[in-house]
């Protein structure tokens, strides 16, 4: 596999990155805070020590292009700062030039990443469809088709659900 990967979380809780001897490593320092058991927080900052994965920050305008993708699916509202900022990442390494894979477990994460034109490593294999999502009233049944971090129905108030608008295959 040849590339850059850019880590999520689960990657560094597993031993994906063991497995994968030859790759070079991304990941954020807020994906890092996340590690909270002692063997993966040192494995993960061995892989540092190394030379193996490198700490990137990303920049505002990677974070507003992955934060109007992720809007455009309905994935946004789902999206942790940590996962923006992940994605803007390795967005930023894209626009390098470089080809990227976003490795995770989380499906947002992975749908907004196939729509950005990311490879993906999916470490749970559920992902077999980009999902366009929609936020639905099920009082009122108003639809909001972008996606924001607002779960109230403008129209009555009533707590907005997720639901799939549009699937596209991706297996």
């Amino acid at each position: 596999m040849k590339g850059v990967f850019v880590l999520d979380a689960a990657a560094l809780l597993s031993n994906w990155t063991q497995r994968n001897p030859e790759s070079e490593f991304v990941t954020t320092q807020g994906i890092l805070n996340e590690l909270r058991n002692r063997p993966s927080r040192e494995r993960a900052e061995r892989l540092v020590l190394i030379g193996r994965m490198r700490v990137a920050d990303s920049d505002p305008d990677s974070v507003r292009a992955v934060g109007l993708a992720a809007s455009k699916l309905g994935d946004l509202q789902v999206l942790s700062d940590n996962d923006v900022s992940l994605l803007a990442i390795a967005l930023s390494i894209q626009s390098a030039g470089r080809t990227v894979s976003v490795v995770s477990s989380d499906l947002s994460v992975l749908n907004t990443a196939t729509t950005l034109g990311f490879g993906i490593v999916d470490l749970t294999s559920k992902m077999r469809h980009q999902i366009t999502w929609v936020l639905r009233c099920p009082a009122c049944g108003h639809n909001e088709r972008q996606g924001s971090k607002e779960s109230e129905c403008p129209v009555c108030g009533t707590k907005l659900t997720r639901r799939h608008k549009k699937r596209k295959r991706i297996v």
